[in-house]
């Protein structure tokens, strides 16, 4: 199906879309959120995938391909818990209040997250439509929720490669951070959201 392209696409690139940030508020960060380290010139170090959180931070336009907009925003949608559970697991002492903040978000934003995961749906009927391109392509939908989720390696990595300190002080940020406008992704995205809503076309 013509549509399939795109859908293909999404699931080899899902994690590359960040845009450059404005700096946080907080200066508890003292770095921007995510967004990928230079390496010291005596070392050359790979550069990390770009942080899908960073780019929540950021404006993006949707492209009206609902795939490609749908990539966009899932993973953002993901990277807020994915945040929690990174700060949780290499700095424990964060994990009682992170995981709080991360309820106290979903309060406000739980409804919108679960219309996002639900898009899934949407994808899983297509894909029944194109199920002998899906299978020639090898893809399947299970294939790409994890591919969607194999980001949160990325962004781990993102995190440790400015060193610790930097990683502690995100860690510690993160309550904060969940009060911006920026994490209120319904509408600091609403372009995306738009396309989404509107499913594929």
């Amino acid at each position: 199906m013509k549509r399939l392209l795109p859908l293909v696409l999404l699931a080899l690139a899902a994690p590359a879309f960040a845009q450059s940030a404005t700096p946080p508020v907080n200066p508890a960060s003292s770095a921007e959120w995510g967004t990928p380290a230079s390496a010291p010139a005596a070392i050359a170090l790979p550069k990390p995938p770009p942080s899908a959180f960073a780019a929540a931070r950021a404006s993006t336009q949707a492209t009206g391909d609902y795939f490609h907009d749908f990539g966009e925003l899932i993973v953002r949608v993901r990277s807020v818990k994915w945040i929690e559970e990174i700060c949780s697991e290499a700095f424990p002492a964060t994990a009682e209040t992170n995981r709080h903040a991360y309820e106290v978000w979903l309060v406000d934003h739980g409804s919108f997250v679960q219309e996002i995961e639900g898009q899934f749906l949407v994808i899983e009927g297509y894909w029944g439509e194109a199920s002998e391109t899906a299978r020639r392509e090898g893809l399947t939908v299970d294939q790409l929720k994890a591919r969607v989720d194999a980001s949160r390696a990325g962004l781990r990595q993102d995190f440790q490669v400015r060193g610790m300190r930097s990683f502690q002080g995100r860690c510690a940020a993160y309550p904060e951070i969940l009060l911006t406008r920026q994490l209120d992704l319904e509408n600091s995205q609403a372009d995306l959201v738009r396309s989404v809503r509107l499913g594929p076309r």
